[in-house]
């Protein structure tokens, strides 16, 4: 049997002699949760790994298949009292393996020959657009259909604005990146991101040359197109005068914090550049957030129960969601908080597709928790989780739920 080399996870070995198996990840494991394999949690991965490192173990098809049935929520992160950094394992562990895995060969094709082909991707989104969905009905989406085609105009990135100044004066210039999910499906999440920026007193630059933030790849073994995506960013958006960067999809603003910096842990030199563009990036709830008092904006009375959605990248990998804090300043809106709101919603990028039947389970337990609240609306902070909950929501009960990025519903109480 071929010897597969394992120097990613063996470069992260120090994470694995943290665990003390204790097994609290499994509370917060969504595929657990959904399907009670204990291989499937923080504590089981990891014991599949140590035995891999020690040789008791040999690489198989079935190991493989584990680490890519994972949504890499990191919710097992935030519960570990023993501060095992999962973001560093789950990544690595699926580099490693990924010459044993069964969906390697079908992603890597699909993923080089879309965001790895930035140019010829764009045309194909530009026929596609011309046959899609009205970008007014954006529950009109569906991932369930064979063939899912991008909003009619995609895509978004040709029709906006290089810049859009502050209303008022300006408090800073921030750069956006704009994330494939808004780009292609979700046009108005986007452009009430603009609207609350410039609102809340920032100039917003948009460079047209921006491409996929990389974390489809960096998720799925292909490295090399994420190494390709990550330095074109790089590139990007350090050659800009501004004094942040953010995006609508906290998962975008996730791979620049943090993924970018683990794929390229080994080159210094690009790690350093890196670091520095990290520095700048901030989930955009924290961008509106940490505003002067002197130039925010005035919002109306919107009466509504809501209910909020976080996205996972926001809960455990940057700080955590700062979008309860402007929300509670809309006079006359009702937050109702939903159990497990910090779980996963079953997306997670090319999961929903290629573990199709867990990831449904997670979405209905995620719809079920938010009919219970009494919520007219279901509040997201991910385009991602937007149209995945509005297609899962095609197949479960749901009532007459509806589901909203925050920052549609923050940009339309604005006065």
């Amino acid at each position: 049997m071929k010897k597969l080399p394992l120097h990613e996870i063996a470069s992260r070995s120090e994470e694995l002699d943290k665990c003390v198996t204790c097994g609290l990840c499994q509370s917060v494991c969504p595929t657990f949760i959904a399907d009670g394999h204990e291989g499937k949690t923080a504590r089981g991965k990891i014991i599949l790994l140590r035995g891999l490192l020690d040789g008791s173990l040999s690489p198989t098809s079935s190991i493989a298949d584990i680490f890519d049935d994972c949504l890499t929520c990191y919710a097992c992160q935030t519960v570990c009292p023993a501060g095992v950094k999962t973001e560093r394992l789950w990544t690595s562990a699926r580099f490693d393996l990924a010459e044993k895995s069964s969906s390697t060969r079908k992603k890597r094709i699909g993923l080089r020959w879309t965001i790895g082909k930035p140019a010829l991707f764009n045309i194909l989104v530009r026929i596609a657009g011309k046959f899609g969905f009205d970008p007014d009905k954006p529950e009109s989406v569906n991932l369930h259909n064979r063939i899912v085609l991008p909003f009619k105009g995609a895509p978004l990135l040709d029709s906006l604005e290089e810049e859009y100044l502050p209303e008022g004066s300006p408090v800073g210039t921030v750069a956006m990146l704009v994330g494939c999910s808004g780009n292609l499906f979700a046009p108005n999440v986007v452009k009430s991101s603009i609207r609350l920026l410039t609102a809340f007193g920032w100039r917003v630059i948009i460079p047209k040359d921006q491409v996929c933030c990389g974390a489809p790849a960096i998720n799925n073994q292909d490295w090399k197109t994420a190494r390709k995506l990550a330095l074109k960013n790089l590139d990007v958006f350090l050659s800009l005068d501004v004094d942040r960067v953010t995006s609508p999809d906290a998962t975008c603003t996730g791979a620049i914090m943090k993924d970018y910096k683990e794929i390229f842990s080994s080159d210094e030199i690009v790690l350093s550049h890196l670091k520095k563009l990290a520095s700048k990036t901030a989930q955009l709830s924290e961008v509106l957030g940490n505003y002067k008092t002197d130039i925010k904006p005035a919002f109306r009375v919107f009466k509504s129960r809501v209910t909020l959605h976080d996205s996972c990248h926001s809960t455990h990998l940057t700080g955590g969601s700062g979008w309860r804090k402007l929300l509670n300043k809309i006079e006359g809106l009702e937050i109702i908080e939903m159990q497990e709101s910090d779980h996963c919603c079953g997306f997670g990028g090319s999961y929903s597709l290629f573990h199709r039947e867990t990831a449904m389970k997670i979405a209905d337990r995620k719809l079920s928790n938010s009919v219970k609240t009494g919520a007219e609306l279901v509040l997201v902070g991910s385009p991602g989780c937007l149209i995945w909950l509005n297609s899962a929501k095609k197949l479960v009960p749901s009532g007459n739920l509806k589901i909203q990025h925050v920052s549609e519903l923050i940009s339309n109480a604005i006065c």
